[in-house]
């Protein structure tokens, strides 16, 4: 009598790693042995655990959303600065590709881009919960802004806030090939817009 195969992997480590080659190599090129070898587990135990490659992919993106996503905007909500605050995110963004912390850029970004026209519900729910929140968080950013006397009484902060999450969504692929003073120069143009 045989036993049953034991998964002995832990599955948050292996979900972080997952979402490191769908971030770097795409969906659409991403192959199961690609996961297999960087996850560091068995055909069995991924298949087992997360069904095949598009629930995995789903389950990646969701992890992103709130274990990488959510944590790094909410200094735009729980900080006490305005402007500032705000050209400090937009700078850590271009620093974490130009440092190699993150070089392929954003996971949910790039997966806009690949597949952005493709409809898959859950994959199109976790994109839009992260364009909503992170115009929130830019929002509550403005708002104090303006409440600090940073910008001017008549910017319409929501429409801002709505350009800011173009422009941030854009900025990570600008990153990736322009150098790090054009990109200090294009964010100050744009703090410098926002007044």
């Amino acid at each position: 009598m045989s036993m049953p195969r034991r998964k002995e992997f832990d599955r948050a480590d292996v979900l972080m790693k997952a979402m490191t080659v769908f971030r770097d190599k795409g969906y659409e090129a991403t192959s199961m042995q690609d996961l297999v070898r960087r996850m560091g587990i068995n055909r069995f135990s991924l298949y087992q655990t997360f069904k095949g490659k598009h629930d995995l992919f789903v389950q990646a993106l969701q992890a992103y959303y709130e274990d990488v996503a959510l944590p790094f905007f909410a200094r735009l909500r729980d900080s006490d600065q305005g402007l500032r605050v705000l050209e400090t995110t937009l700078m850590k963004m271009v620093s974490r590709i130009k440092t190699g912390e993150s070089p392929n850029g954003c996971l949910l970004c790039n997966t806009m881009a690949e597949l952005g026209a493709k409809k898959d519900k859950r994959t199109t729910a976790i994109l839009a919960r992260y364009l909503d929140r992170i115009e929130k968080d830019f929002h509550a950013a403005l708002v104090r802004a303006k409440a600090l006397g940073e910008i001017s009484e008549n910017v319409n902060v929501r429409e801002r806030a709505k350009a800011l999450v173009a422009y941030s969504t854009g900025l990570l692929s600008l990153a990736k090939v322009l150098g790090e003073r054009e990109m200090r120069a294009s964010v100050r143009a744009t703090m410098a817009g926002l007044r």
